[in-house]
This record gives structure tokens, sequence and C-alpha cells, in this order.
């Protein structure tokens, strides 16, 4: 996305927030969740018509003296513009606009996590150590025992595993998938540092954010190996820390952390974290572009590569992705009948194919036709794992899945992919 910048309150608009209307207690509110974590918890307003004027208004474009009028026109009421400037002053006051009070607010909150000792569990909090540790623990072995998780040995083309794919979705409905690509870490890899690259769902001013902040988790804490960030900073040459504090609110490299704790106990590795936003906005291109095409992807992709060739298998690469999001839950008009489950898989099962050939072209270009109609929401972060790899790895589907929920509103798709060597063809020569 284009980088936000700040607006004058006499054409107000409507920072990126989730406005949702609830009854509570038989009193409506507007309950406003903040998707970039600066306001603390959820926050409410009263369903006053102007407020909820004034929000529909907010574009940017729009004077207030035309969002009065308009008020006028609806209540039939004598509504000046300094009422609803007033209003928009309350607004402003509670960081909801694009305004310099709201990039003041944002810039002491990147302060705040840059002062962190460490990046605390945003997941597993509780109060009793041991009993997360239990609970937890009994979770995790859960995966491997249920139907779908992972077997006793797994059927891979190279016994060198130097990439995963693996689901982001909570552990209750993604753990057994989650179980195959860890079993692939645990037993085909000799790897101390782990690139993580986790799928960033909040609006950010550039598409790629590290931390090197350790990870603290209930199985203990993961240390970034920051020798190879910086390395990898230095390849990259762009910017990395802007939106730093978003790895404080953002869960997807944190459920890779605690499942690499959990299959390689005493063994000491280290992560790179790399938050990785939306390249989406590239499929509205003309036909042919890629992700590749933007200076700022192709610079990382670039840097990627660099880094796995100069250490090796020293280093394996995991993108913690999902894929697709259907139902009423996601905006979906129809609920998730079975033809639909098959209809979504089918689309999966294409894209997959791509995704084993390590064909990131391919891959983008799958979502071209239907511009992400089922909402996959890990393009970038796949896309980069498959350019980091392509020419020189395969990849293998190990276990798909789909969470469909009891009322069929909310489905959630994803799986575990190991990346491993091309093998070579050998050559006999006759004498």
């Amino acid at each position: 996305m284009p980088p936000l910048q700040p607006v004058p309150l006499d054409t107000p608009a409507l920072r990126p927030v989730e406005i949702i209307p609830v009854n509570h207690q038989g009193q409506r509110l507007l309950l406003v969740r903040d998707p970039l974590g600066i306001l603390e918890g959820i926050a409410a307003l009263p369903p006053d018509p102007l407020v909820l004027l004034i929000l529909q208004m907010a574009d940017g474009e729009t004077h207030i003296d035309e969002i009065a009028k308009a008020a006028r026109e609806q209540t039939g009421l004598i509504i000046t513009t300094d009422k609803i400037r007033n209003l928009v002053s309350e607004l402003d006051k509670a960081g909801l606009l694009l305004s310099d009070t709201f990039f003041e607010m944002w810039e002491k909150r990147r302060g705040a996590f840059r002062a962190l000792p460490s990046r605390a569990s945003v997941i597993f909090q509780g109060e009793d150590r041991l009993a997360l540790i239990k609970q937890l623990g009994d979770e995790l072995r859960r995966h491997t025992a249920e139907k779908n998780g992972a077997p006793e040995k797994l059927n891979l083309p190279h016994p060198n595993v130097r990439g995963i794919l693996a689901p982001h979705i909570d552990y209750m409905r993604g753990g057994p998938v989650y179980s195959w690509a860890y079993k692939a870490i645990a037993e085909h890899t000799t790897a101390t540092t782990f690139i993580v690259l986790g799928t960033l769902h909040q609006p950010s001013t550039h598409p790629f954010i590290a931390t090197d902040k350790t990870y603290e988790t209930p199985l203990g804490n993961v240390e970034v190996d920051t020798a190879m960030l910086k390395e990898l900073e230095a390849e990259f040459g762009g910017e990395l820390w802007r939106d730093e504090y978003l790895h404080g609110i953002e869960h997807t490299v944190e459920l890779q952390a605690v499942y690499l704790k959990h299959v390689l106990k005493d063994r000491p590795f280290k992560i790179v974290p790399i938050l990785v936003g939306s390249c989406e906005h590239l499929l509205h291109e003309e036909e042919g572009v890629q992700p590749r095409d933007d200076e700022e992807i192709a610079a990382f992709v670039s840097a990627l590569r660099t880094v796995l060739r100069n250490h090796g298998d020293r280093v394996v690469l995991i993108g913690g992705v999902d894929f697709a999001h259907c139902g009423p839950e996601f905006g979906d008009n129809q609920i998730n009948t079975p033809e639909v489950e098959q209809a979504v898989e089918q689309q999966d099962r294409a894209m997959l194919k791509a995704i084993e050939e390590v064909n990131p072209a391919a891959f983008f270009d799958s979502f071209r036709e239907t511009l992400n109609e089922r909402k996959v929401c890990s393009i970038a972060a796949i896309y980069c794992v498959l350019a980091a790899l392509e020419d020189t790895h395969q990849g293998t589907v190990l276990q798909y899945d789909q969470a469909n929920s009891d009322d069929r509103t909310c489905m959630v798709t994803f799986a575990s992919v190991a990346f491993t060597p091309k093998s070579r063809s050998k050559i006999i020569l006759l004498q």
C-alpha cells in the first residue's frame, strides 16, 4: 500500500481502523479495532448519526462544509460547519483520523516498542507459567497423534530441506498440518538459523519489517541472529525498521518460533524474523506485471538469495502462511457449502502446483483471473520464498487442509510444503 500521509482536518480522512456496530446490554455502540495497534484494546463510540456521517464521508477529499450540508439534508436540522468541525476535532483527539495527531501517536508507539528489551508473547499468556507450558506441550504433542498429523517417515525427493511453508492459523485448527513441516525441520536440516517470513496482516509504510528483539515464548526465548540480519540488511539496502513495532502485535512469526522450540528441543538455533506486507495491489496492474518489477521486492529477494547461498545448510527459510479465507465472516455472500469447499480446494491445488515447481511467476499469475477472490492472505510471503529458492529447489506438498466452522461461515485453508535441492542428473562418461 502507498505510504500514509497527514490530511488536513478541513477534509478529514479516516485512518485504517475497523468499526463494528454492536448491541451491548441493550445499548448500541460502535466498537473500533485498531489493526495498527496504536489504540489500546478496543475503543467504543456512541452511535451518534453525525459521527456516523463524518466517518462515512471522511475520505480526505470531502470538505467539512459539504459534510455539514449533507447532515442538514439528512436530518432536516440546522447543523453548522462549526458543529462538524468540533466533532472532527474529537475524532482527531481519539486518534481516528489521518492527521498530525495520529502520526504523533504512531511515532510514540514506534518508540515505545523500540525501548522494550524483548518481544513479549502475544498468543500464549498466563500467570501460571508451568501450567501454560504443560498445556502448550499437550497441544503440540496432539498434532502428530491426529489422523492427518505427520507420519513416522516423510517421503522427500532429497534428504536436505532448505525451506518450508507452514500455516499461521491457530494450533487448534492447523496443528496437525504444522507437524508435517516441522518434522521436516527436525529430521531433515542441520540449520542453526531460520529466516522466518511472517505474513503481515496490518497496514505498513514498507513491505519488509525486521526486528532484532528476542522472541519470548513459554518454551523459552528465541534469539535473533543479529549478524545474519545485518548481512541481509546490507545486501537489501532498503528500509527494514520503520514499522518494527508491528512485530509486537503480529502473531505469524511467533507461531513458528514456538514450534521451532518444540521440535528442536535443546538444539541451539536462532531466527531472523521478517514480516512481509501485501503485494496484492500488483494484481491490478497491467498483465505481466510481477512483484519482482517492484524495486523494493526485487532487492529483498536478491538479498535473500545471496544470504541463502552464502550460508548453505546453516540456514533454512520458513514462510508462515495461510491460503484462502472464505465465507460471510470474510465478506462473502454465501456459506462454505461442500461445493464451495471443493471449488476452493481445486484453486488451492492449482496454486500448490506452481509452489511445488518453485515458479513464483506462475504462482502470482494464478490469482490474476479472479483478483484473489478467495482472499489468500500470504501471497507476498509465499512469492518471496519461491523467488529466493527458484531454479535451485523443488517443492513437495506434505499436507493440505481446510478449517471450516460448524456454521460454515468461516473457512481458512493452509498447507505444509518442504523445499529441497533439485537433484542433479549424473552423467556417465564412456571410455
